[in-house]
């Protein structure tokens, strides 16, 4: 009988042990959400505190693997990736799941980058958009190795010049208490 307390108890206790891992290692659609709200956005209102965040409602491709590695192996080893233009997925933002955004149809943000009769498109986006950036925003990749998920975040307007850093990774690692920003 003695026995069986023992194994009974420790089945319990390795069984409890083992479902707090397998929740820190899975990521479910809630996880992203989750973290776009609470913590993305949070760091993007630091940015642009006075103004509206206007979002694409199309996700942007998400960034390579790779950059699920933070330390050692980080990114700092990784090629520079340099793109002119957001790509984006397939995929398309489920809107109402995402808090104090003013959301932008992909049609009409992709009309003031195509060759338009329209002479002033400059004048247009300042009076629809406040001269604001509109963000393309990926799903969040997640590793469950490393525990960490990264978001890849491009602001965009149009009428700017190269190299003005508007590609930004967002890292962040998922622990038993939620989630830590790492950069």
């Amino acid at each position: 009988m003695k026995k069986l307390t023992i194994i009974f108890v420790s089945l319990v206790f390795f069984s409890c042990k083992d479902k707090e891992q397998n929740n820190i290692s899975e990521f479910s659609e809630e996880d992203a959400y989750e973290l776009i709200n609470t913590h993305f956005l949070k760091k993007l209102h630091q940015y642009d505190s006075d103004s509206i965040i206007y979002w694409n409602n199309r996700i942007l491709k998400k960034p390579e693997y790779q950059h699920t590695y933070f330390g050692t192996d980080s990114i700092i080893n990784m090629p520079f990736r340099k793109i002119l233009v957001p790509l984006f997925s397939k995929e398309y933002w489920k809107t109402d799941k995402i808090n104090n955004i003013k959301v932008i149809d992909s049609k009409e943000y992709i009309s003031f980058f195509r060759k338009n009769n329209i002479i002033d498109l400059e004048k247009i986006w300042k009076s629809k958009f406040n001269n604001e950036y509109v963000h393309n925003v990926s799903y969040p990749i997640y590793n469950p190795k490393t525990k960490i998920a990264v978001i890849e975040d491009y602001r965009y307007k149009p009428f700017i010049f190269c190299g003005t850093g508007l590609d930004n990774f967002y890292y962040y690692k998922k622990t038993s208490n939620g989630w830590v920003s790492l950069k």
